[in-house]
């Protein structure tokens, strides 16, 4: 599944991106006639200074939509990793374009890193033909803390250039830990690959539509690559933690209680006792998974459900007669993690 992302369009960065956006490539004068957009600019952007601009009539326009657009120059270094995001009372896009007209990306915010020191032009076109008012332009310098090395507990900032990150993790304690990988600009999943053959991994399984790993991992060197689903480039950030989490060895459910429960990739079984008759409330609560339950009963009953519950989990609500009852957890991409479950009656 694909997240939605703040982005506009999500990294093609080092090339020509196709863009279904009003006014990006149809600008009078540079696009039409040949001329550099770079040249063609009406100011210049320095990184960390504020800059303010307006959309009236007055501005160029764009030939596509009628919209109008303005246009500043920027020098970067190689190497350069920039933010730029523009606010104020006009619907906007923010285009990056290099000295030979190509789009490099559009979004907002607009993230940026440069492969070769030269100069670029920021374009803040107005979303419609009936976009005008002032805005504002506010840039920054980002700083990476990416080293390839990931303690426990911490966390790292890096960029991911369209191919794979690979990171050497140390566990010295057997137990339970979280791993998540945020980004606000492309679909985040992560690979985890460890002693004795462990193999994980995610893609949606935390807040937002990022990639988390929720594990019970043993003691020894782990590679974990961090990638995008989708191949794209932009910031990310992982960050890792140990649980404070007890797994429940039982394979019995009380009613109005909780156990903590961990699988690898095959579903877990549960046995449920039902003294008497009324309407009682099943979760399946995670964060490393895409949780489904499904219980089977007296006299043929059956329920199953996905998503039902807080944060798409699982939750199956219904009248149960007094009985044994089978309670399966699973996970619904069928990879491993830990869980909560808990039968409460209504």
């Amino acid at each position: 599944m694909s997240k939605n992302s703040s982005s506009l369009v999500k990294g093609t960065l080092g090339g020509v991106a196709v863009v279904m956006l009003a006014g990006c490539q149809a600008m009078s004068g540079a696009s039409s006639g040949g001329a550099s957009i770079v040249g063609s600019t009406d100011g210049k952007l320095v990184i960390g200074e504020r800059s303010r601009g307006e959309l009236t009539t007055q501005s160029p326009l764009n030939f596509k939509d009628g919209s109008r657009y303005q246009a500043y120059s920027l020098s970067l270094q190689e190497g350069d990793l920039i933010e730029i995001e523009v606010d104020g009372s006009v619907e906007n896009v923010v285009s990056l374009y290099d000295d030979q007209n190509d789009l490099l990306i559009s979004a907002s915010p607009l993230r940026f890193r440069a492969d070769q020191s030269g100069d670029y032009a920021v374009v803040i076109s107005g979303l419609t033909a009936d976009s005008y008012g002032p805005f504002n332009i506010r840039s920054k310098s980002m700083e990476l803390n990416d080293t390839g090395v990931l303690t426990v507990p911490g966390s790292t900032m890096g960029w991911l250039q369209m191919e794979p990150r690979t990171y050497e993790l140390t566990v010295e304690t057997a137990g339970a830990y979280q791993i998540d990988m945020l980004s606000d600009d492309f679909d985040t999943m992560l690979v985890l690959q460890g002693p004795n053959g462990y193999h994980t991994e995610d893609d949606d399984g935390g807040m937002d539509y990022n990639a988390s790993i929720g594990d019970m991992l043993e003691p020894g060197e782990y590679t974990l690559t961090a990638t995008s689903y989708e191949q794209s480039a932009g910031l990310f950030s992982i960050e890792i933690s140990s649980l404070d989490i007890e797994i429940t060895e039982t394979d019995t459910l009380e009613v109005n209680s909780e156990i903590n429960g961990w699988m690898r990739s095959s579903p877990n079984s549960y046995t449920l006792n039902i003294a008497e008759e009324g309407v009682y409330q099943l979760d399946m609560r995670s964060t490393s998974m895409d949780s489904v339950l499904a219980i089977e009963g007296p006299d043929g009953f059956y329920a199953e459900d996905d998503d039902g519950g807080d944060n798409y989990n699982s939750r199956i609500t219904e009248t149960f007669k007094p009985g044994v009852y089978q309670v399966t957890a699973r996970s619904y991409e069928e990879n491993g993690g830990i869980y909560t479950l808990s039968v409460q009656r209504r």
